[in-house]
């Protein structure tokens, strides 16, 4: 039952007549020390789980109207903790963080977006104290210097760690889905599919340890953190298929190993031409077995660490980066952009205002171009639109019924798409390599 405790006298029984009860100060009354600004009144009542919770009040009558409240919530399945919403939201957001599905290069951004625009203003604040008043200032803040896209991703992860806080009883509202905080307007641009000249161009400007990525990125369709945790057991070259089992990612600040995007395994056609890439990749830099953590769906660490014989390394000067899985940073800086530059993509590196060169790319520059040629070449070529979304690793959610039903991927499917890829992306064309050798692009791939 709700009630009222006064923490500033106690009930004892008189020396001079034990039934009867008598009003004794406690330590906690001004006149035996205490503080005479403090709370005097202690609001209880029994939460959901049986136990007795309680708040200090100043008013007598403000605490009884708190305790039935509570209880009364605690009746009709409303009940919110106090104590939970003082949980930082600092602390949450990287709860948040770790239990996100989503992809390498997503992950990474959702990352730098959270310690960037979001930990410096709320970080520090318990759940249960931010305003929506706040939550629209700090977005017209961040609208001053940054464009939409940023605010639309920042916006939406501080909606979602609200969200995560009403579903686990911290707060009762989101004050980032109020109605005063307006989501920003934002287009992304249209992305234009590569063209095939231009992927070899990318792929040829690839130094030899990393040339691989690009040819599996775009015959396989698989996002960057996938193709850095391909593993030669992945591959049956028999069947033609690419078992695509992990990725590899950072989660505040650690490598692991985890499943890839949507927490499940698939798998995609492994063309004749990719195949042959592959075994020449085989031949020039045998796997080896190589361990990391694997985190699982759950944002947990599995016990023990996953090895694989991992197909792509690391080759550096630096001793704590040399041999090791290959960082997206690396990657990105000293074979990506460059190869993009070469074939047109983005412009020669720039002086920026302390006089340093850097590339200047857009977010629709990177890897995931690779990914859009995959499925732009397989729809092109009559690939069932299920075939696709399966071979890419889409969600089935959302989409219409008779897909989810009776798009079902067979065989014929996978033949066909091998056979658009290499029809596609390995059609005969007069090329030179490093070497100076002259041939064409089948050719080659077989000497390699």
């Amino acid at each position: 039952m709700a009630r009222v405790k006064d923490l500033w006298f106690s009930e004892v029984k008189d020396p001079a007549d034990p039934k009867r009860k008598i009003k004794r100060k406690t330590a906690r009354h001004p006149d035996n020390g205490g503080n005479k600004d403090a709370k005097r009144w202690l609001a209880c009542w029994l939460a959901p789980d049986g136990k007795e919770k309680s708040q200090a009040f100043a008013i007598k009558d403000r605490a009884t109207k708190h305790a039935r409240k509570m209880e009364a919530d605690a009746e009709r399945g409303e009940y919110i903790d106090p104590a939970a919403g003082k949980v930082l939201f600092g602390d949450l957001g990287r709860r948040w963080l770790r239990l996100r599905d989503v992809g390498g290069s997503t992950d990474r951004r959702y990352e730098s977006a959270f310690r960037i625009h979001i930990e410096p203003t709320f970080g520090h604040r318990q759940v249960k104290s931010v305003k929506p008043s706040e939550v629209l200032e700090w977005l017209r803040d961040l609208a001053k210097t940054h464009g939409g896209s940023t605010q639309e991703t920042a916006l939406f992860m501080v909606r979602g760690i609200f969200d995560l806080a009403m579903a686990d009883g911290m707060r009762r509202d989101n004050p980032a889905k109020s109605p005063i905080v307006v989501r920003p307007t934002y287009e992304a641009p249209e992305r234009a599919p590569w063209s095939v000249a231009r992927i070899w161009i990318v792929i040829d400007s690839h130094t030899d340890p990393y040339r691989l990525i690009p040819i599996v990125s775009a015959g396989c369709g698989l996002r960057q953190s996938e193709a850095f945790g391909l593993a030669e057991d992945d591959f049956d070259f028999e069947a033609g298929e690419l078992h695509i089992r992990r990725q590899v990612t950072r989660i505040g600040g650690l490598a692991v190993f985890k499943l890839p995007k949507g927490g499940k395994e698939r798998t995609a056609p492994l063309s004749p031409g990719v195949a042959r890439a592959v075994k020449a990749h085989f031949k020039a830099y045998p796997p080896r077995p190589y361990s990391l953590p694997w985190m699982k769906e759950n944002g947990e660490l599995a016990e023990g660490e996953h090895a694989c014989k991992i197909l792509f390394r690391w080759h550096g000067y630096d001793p704590r980066t040399h041999d090791k899985h290959i960082r997206v940073s690396s990657y990105d800086r000293l074979e990506w952009k460059p190869a993009i530059v070469a074939a047109g993509v983005i412009p020669p590196p720039a002086k920026d205002a302390k006089g340093i060169h850097r590339h200047h790319a857009a977010r629709q520059d990177g890897t995931h171009a690779l990914r859009h040629y995959f499925v732009t070449t397989l729809l092109d070529a009559g690939v069932s639109l299920a075939g696709v979304m399966e071979f890419a690793g889409h969600s089935m959610k959302g989409a219409p019924v008779t897909l989810g039903v009776y798009g079902h991927v067979t065989e014929e499917t996978f033949e066909k798409a091998r056979d658009a890829i290499d029809k596609s992306l390995f059609k005969l064309r007069a090329v030179q390599d490093r070497s100076g050798s002259a041939g064409t692009a089948a050719e080659l791939a077989v000497s390699k």
